[in-house]
């Protein structure tokens, strides 16, 4: 009876875990990429990764401080591998995910305007609850033009501010540094101050990773 019960909590777990990665909107190029899978190619990569290893072994004190990572650097270094990494091992740890960026949730708001069943304050709600929220390239997107404001700074801010509110982590990873965000990107300095405030800051410079992995791809034909 014990050997069975155990059975059905492993096949229930299994589940579990199975539907949380359906629900992070991990794509199938992260799926499945692990810490353990993943060369350290350099002695700078490999310092963040174990930084970013460790925020994911010490997950319960992170989420009860509500401490994030901002993650940024050369485009190709590795930033966004190193947080579907970070991704999959929470979803293993039994850790709700979401894993966006800013276009899929400005998509996902203005589709709530063409009369959907999900409210713009359900959307902001999930984004609220929700327990790791990853944001990926941020500043991707600019949120002001012209020393103007666009549409989507308000909802950057309501995202980030909420979350620093409810002590609710953020990872993000973006080419930019949070003075080029605000000097660049038009970020406002209030949402860049959230930022700062809760997130680990980590830079990531040198050879790039998906070069590298690019040269080392082995194809069937």
């Amino acid at each position: 009876r014990q050997k069975e019960e155990d059975e059905r909590e492993r096949r229930n777990t299994i589940q579990r875990i199975e539907s949380l990665r359906r629900a992070s909107l991990l794509g199938d190029q992260y799926k499945n990429v692990s810490f353990e899978k993943t060369d350290l190619y350099n002695a700078k990569y490999a310092a963040i990764f174990a930084r970013c290893e460790k925020y994911c072994q010490v997950y319960k004190e992170v989420l009860e401080k509500g401490h994030g990572i901002y993650l940024f650097g050369d485009p190709g270094t590795g930033k966004t591998h190193i947080a579907a990494c970070m991704a999959n091992a929470l979803i293993n740890k039994g850790c709700s995910v979401l894993y966006t960026n800013l276009n899929e949730i400005s998509k996902a708001v203005r589709a709530t305007y063409n009369k959907s069943a999900e409210t713009e304050l359900d959307f902001m709600l999930k984004l609220k609850k929700i327990e790791f929220l990853f944001i990926d390239d941020f500043g991707t997107e600019r949120v002001a033009k012209d020393n103007q404001d666009l549409w989507l700074q308000e909802k950057v801010f309501e995202i980030v501010n909420t979350r620093y509110n409810d002590k609710r982590p953020i990872i993000f990873t973006s080419n930019y540094a949070l003075q080029e965000m605000v000097q660049d990107r038009g970020l406002s300095t209030k949402t860049a101050d959230r930022i700062g405030q809760t997130c680990a800051i980590m830079e990531l410079r040198g050879e790039s990773y998906r070069k590298k992995a690019k040269n080392e791809t082995k194809f069937a034909f």
